[in-house]
């Protein structure tokens, strides 16, 4: 007897923890050009470096996992509207949605806080959502006293 997955209906994660998990991935990001800084204190390869890593750190992350290390630890994860996940076209869509997002004074961040379905112009333009993930619980089978617990 085959067990079917179980369908989970998807929540999108708003404003407040896709702010929490931006500010660790810019903890992150911030430790690794401070690092560079320290090494090398010409601005140029200073300013140049940190777009590049910034750049290679939300492309890569999005594409191999839909999550960036902030979005891993705060449980959230981007994902087409399709809900299919996000490749290297829409990651690059994403990511200059991003600059347009900054550059329009965050208002295309702020977004995200009055939009229905949370999307930031960053998430319409690349045809994204960001969504929580289904929280795993403990379910105990079989007999509790042999350690028969297993996850749904």
């Amino acid at each position: 007897m085959k067990q079917e997955p179980k369908e989970f209906a998807l929540e999108y994660a708003g404003f407040w923890i896709r702010l929490g998990a931006g500010i660790i991935d810019l903890l992150i990001l911030g430790l690794v050009v401070g690092i560079i800084f320290c090494v090398s204190p010409a601005l140029v390869i200073w300013v140049t470096s940190g777009l590049v890593i910034s750049f290679v750190y939300w492309l890569g992350f999005w594409v191999w996992r839909g999550q960036t290390p902030g979005k891993m630890a705060a449980g959230i994860k981007i994902i087409r509207t399709d809900s299919s996940p996000i490749t290297w076209r829409y990651a690059l869509l994403r990511c200059l949605g991003y600059i347009v997002s900054a550059i329009t004074v965050f208002i295309g961040f702020i977004w995200v806080a009055f939009d229905s379905r949370k999307q930031g112009l960053h998430d319409r333009i690349a045809d994204t959502y960001v969504v929580k993930l289904p929280v795993k619980q403990v379910v105990f089978t079989g007999s509790y006293a042999r350690g028969g617990a297993g996850c749904v």
